[in-house]
């Protein structure tokens, strides 16, 4: 393996064309939800509650791509704004559970056409079978980086 030495050498890696695409994708979301006064980290906690209700900060964090504290402080910002309530399980008192409100699952299918709006754009002028080998090898990077933890 050898240093990149031009630029295009650093385009040509897959790592750093990852992180880019990441990154230009993160920061267009947020602009697309910030015009809607959301966050994409709001957007994404509702998203994976609505999906699977009940999951702690930290369960939040991992499932959201956020730091704990990151989850905390929008977790606390949505319970102000009656998006969403804490929960004690009755068979866990030590377990702080985050659940979805009305108004939580309200705002998520408000916010939800400027997320399929970002997913058309990723997509766009790209063949549907292109999209599903890109899906499916994204898939496997992923597992491979799971499967170092």
């Amino acid at each position: 393996m050898s240093l990149p030495t031009r630029p295009e050498d650093l385009e040509a890696n897959l790592g750093y064309a990852i992180n880019r695409l990441a990154n230009l994708g993160q920061a267009a979301q947020a602009r697309r939800l910030a015009a809607s006064g959301l966050s994409l980290v709001l957007v994404r906690t509702l998203s994976v509650l609505h999906i699977e209700d009940g999951l702690t900060i930290n369960e939040i964090a991992a499932r959201t791509f956020a730091d704990q504290s990151t989850a905390s402080r929008t977790v606390e910002a949505m319970v102000a704004a009656g998006l969403v309530e804490r929960r004690t399980p009755p068979g866990d008192q030590r377990r702080r559970e985050i659940v979805l409100t009305a108004a939580g699952r309200a705002a998520l299918v408000a916010a939800w056409p400027r997320m399929e709006e970002h997913a058309a754009t990723l997509a766009r002028n790209i063949p549907a079978a292109d999209l599903e080998t890109c899906r499916r090898v994204l898939a496997a990077m992923t597992a491979n980086l799971r499967s170092e933890d």
